[in-house]
Parts: structure tokens; sequence; C-alpha cells
């Protein structure tokens, strides 16, 4: 069969899995009822915007490369997945008038935050539903979805602390729900619809995340295997970038291989009791989980930070220095500051940076190079293969202190007491600074010595006497907002 009388169209975008894909599960359902009906998926790649978006190549790779496999994962299920390239958002509005004239009688959607994103699926909702095609929207980026969650008074949290217990409340009384995945029509063609669309079919990338495997099961079995074998070490280990502590599923939480349900149902299932303990390592996982709730609920509630307006008003006018050049050495990792360098490397080798390291590099760029946090946050997007906007900007005006719950301002990490807590034997450093690695456990933390070799440099400030201009910078706003 070449044609369906109907096609419900279910448009992928940060919710490339099979299972626990209420976009799928409804649009098989509703499928179901009649005859005749076909559910296609549908992906939409957009290079221009997210090159606009700032989003890292490798993160684009990484989306290739799974939408790719996740054809092959669901046309097992008898459901095509027609994968196309456009070139911005704009772009999209033609492909879905083109597809109500192939028979689209309805369209399934994860709905997304950001203010691009909601412009143009309310552009695209009103010119569908004028041709009566209906239009059903789903939120599953959060685990408790963005206005549930409210203090007495019905506002949005702005501590993280309070939110928290209350989302512990309402997941005690309402647990998480995951959906099954489905089966579709396989009679029905995806080649048959490109070539009716004429449009182009979407483009390979460039294997530059070859590193993290794109297969659902695989990511599935990373994650029951954390939750299993590593969860319970997890206070203990997550702070030492030396070893492999941490889930390793940032990536695929950001463009959506996994839901934050699934992370939450397995949790439980395999932590049973310790759940419950404030410290256990589940617990101390399931809040990270919840951070990532916290800064989606406040994206939503407070749209100008996708404008990149910091949160606290006053901050706006902190004088900046912006010196290029220190802002250049520590993108390259070459500040003298052995962890904010090995830091630095990873980020710019692997696409990836460990969460205690983000915070360390981010202090460093903002409280001892009085560097505006949004070039860290610009170049942070454009290099981690798990950038995501509310977490990245939630990450870097706590460490600006400009943020909702943030550090106060004159809480200013000092990078060497933090290499020497974080990375006591250099284990890390020595991975990433190979000029380093005939250091002993104790000097390779100290910038300052003379026994540093001569392939490394001089530190580019003293953190003393930075955080004494810090200081000063965040006083002079205080004073004047007074």
């Amino acid at each position: 069969m070449a044609k369906a009388t109907s096609l419900h169209i279910v448009w992928l975008r940060n919710d490339l899995r099979v299972f626990d894909n209420a976009s799928l599960f409804h649009a098989a359902q509703n499928a179901r009822e009649q005859e005749s009906n076909a559910v296609v998926a549908l992906y939409i790649a957009t290079p221009t915007t997210w090159q606009q978006h700032n989003m890292a190549p490798i993160k684009q790779d990484l989306i290739r490369r799974r939408v790719k496999q996740m054809q092959q994962e669901l046309a097992e299920q008898g459901i095509p997945l027609l994968a196309l390239e456009a070139d911005t958002y704009q772009d999209c509005e033609a492909i879905f008038i083109s597809l109500v004239n192939e028979g689209m009688v309805a369209v399934y959607g994860q709905v997304e935050y950001e203010l691009r994103e909601q412009q143009r699926d309310n552009a695209i909702t009103k010119q569908l539903q004028e041709k009566g095609v209906e239009v059903n929207w789903y939120d599953r980026l959060c685990i408790m979805s963005p206005g549930s969650i409210l203090t007495q008074s019905g506002d949005t949290y702005k501590v993280f602390t309070p939110f928290k217990r209350n989302w512990l409340s309402r997941l005690q009384e309402q647990g998480v729900h995951c959906y099954s995945r489905v089966k579709g029509n396989p009679e029905f063609s995806a080649d048959y619809l490109a070539k009716q669309l004429g449009l182009p079919v979407m483009a390979d990338g460039d294997e530059s995340s070859a590193a993290w495997p794109v297969a659902e099961q695989q990511v599935l079995d990373k994650m029951r295997e954390f939750c299993q074998q590593q969860v319970a070490d997890y206070q203990k280990t997550r702070d030492l970038p030396a070893k492999k502590g941490t889930s390793g599923l940032s990536a695929y939480l950001a463009c959506g291989v996994i839901s934050a349900q699934q992370c939450v149902n397995r949790l439980q299932m395999e932590a049973g009791p310790e759940l419950e303990q404030e410290k256990s390592g589940s617990s101390v996982w399931l809040s990270e989980l919840i951070w990532r709730d916290f800064y989606k609920h406040i994206l939503v509630a407070y749209p100008d930070l996708i404008k990149h307006k910091p949160f606290q008003k006053d901050t706006a006018s902190i004088k900046w220095h912006n010196n290029k050049k220190h802002f250049k050495a520590w993108c390259d990792g070459k500040t003298g500051y052995p962890l904010v360098d090995a830091a630095m490397r990873q980020l710019n080798q692997t696409g990836w940076m460990h969460n205690r390291l983000r915070m360390i590099t981010a202090s460093f760029l903002v409280k001892d190079l009085q560097i505006d946090w949004r070039w860290g946050e610009q170049y942070f997007m454009s290099t981690l293969i798990d950038g995501e906007f509310a977490a990245n900007n939630g990450g870097w005006q706590w460490a600006a202190s400009t943020g909702t719950d943030a550090a106060p301002y004159f809480r200013i990490f000092n990078p060497i007491t933090q290499s020497e807590r974080f990375d006591p034997e250099g284990e890390f450093i020595r991975r990433f600074v190979p000029e380093l690695e005939h250091m002993n456990n104790k000097e390779i933390h100290w910038p300052h010595k003379k026994t540093m070799p001569d392939s490394y440099w001089p530190a580019i400030v003293d953190h003393s006497e930075a955080r004494k201009i810090t200081l000063a910078l965040f006083t002079e706003v205080k004073k004047s907002d007074e």
C-alpha cells in the first residue's frame, strides 16, 4: 500500500525515543480507531537555526545519528520515520502545509519551552487548525510539568529547597507514568511520502559523536546498570572527575533518547528504601533530576531568561572587564590553573565536562577573570554534547551570582583548593594536561610554584587579588541598588 487515507504525523523533536513517547502512543491509539490510517514519524533538521542557537556540532551529529538509528527501531514497530532537511524553523511551516495535501489529519508533538520554539509551534498550530487538522501537544520535558509545583500563594518557586520538598510530595502522591512502545501500519512507506513532498532528506552528520552509542536499548541498559551498580556510590564519587562517578546520561536526556520519567521509574525500582534516605547516592541523583525540572520551571515562568537577561536585575549593571585574551586563554585551557585547564581541555576534546568542573570553570571565568557569564554560557552551548538552555543558563547564573537560588556573590571558588579537594592525586589533571604529568601530587595544583615546568604557563591572574576585584564589582552594584 503506497498511500493511506489519512496520516497521523508524530513530529519528533527532543523526544527521540520509541519507549515512553507520549506522541507516538496517542497517535497510534487514535489511528487504530479508524481503518486506512497510518502513523508516520517526522523529524526536521534545521541546521541554520541550530547554529543561531549555538548548538554544538557534536550535539548536532548525535541527533543526526540518533534519528537514523530511530528509523530502524521504528521500522521494526511498523512505523516509518521521515527525516527531512530544512534550513530554519520558518521552513517547517511549508512542510506541514505539504503534508496536509498528502492526507495529514492530525499532528502530535512534545512541547518545547524556549521562545522561538513556542513561536514556531504556535504559528504552525494556527495554520493547521484553520485547515481542519487536529493538533495535539504533550508536556513530557519535565517529570512535573511547569505550573504544577507552586508556592502556597500560587507563585513559581525561586529557591530550590522548598521546590524540591513540594516536588517530592507530589512524586509520592502521583508517582511517574511511562508509556509503552506501540505498533503501526507496516504497509505504509515513508519513501512514497518523501517522493510526493519532493523535499531533501536529512543529511548524515560528521561522526564527531561516534564515542556515544545511539541505540535506544544500549542507552536504557546504561541507565539500568547505573541504577543497579553505581548509584549507591554516587554521593561519594560524583564530585571526583577522575572517577566514573556520574551517570553519563546527560546527552541522552538532552535530546530525549531517554526521558527523566524513565530515570525516576528505574531508580525507584532499583533503589528501594535507600531513596528515602537524604544522603544516599540514589536520593542525591534524584535531586539532580529535580534540579533539571527546577530550571525548566524557572525558564517558563521567566521567559526573559531566554534573552540572556540576569534573573537578579540589579546585576545587569555590573561592569565586566571582558578581557578577550583572558577569555581565549580560558577557552583554550591555558589559564595556568591546572584543574581549570584540564576541565576546559576535556570539554574541547570530548564535548562533555564533569559537573563539578562546570562549576569551577564557570566561577573562574566570572569571579577570577571578571568576564560576563554570558560569554561562558554561549561557549558551553557551542561545545557541549548535552547542552540544554535551561540547565546551562541556570548553572551559569548560579555560578555568576546573578540567578535564582544563586551562590552569594561573596562565595568565590578557590581553583587551587578545589583542585586539591576533588582531584587530590592529580589524576584528572595529568590526563588532560600532560605537561604536568611528572609533577608530584602536592605541587601539581599550584600554578605559582617555581617548580612548574617551562612547557606550562604562568597563571594569568592571581586568585587572591582577583577575588578582591570581583567583590568590589558586586559591592558597587549592591550599594547603588540600595
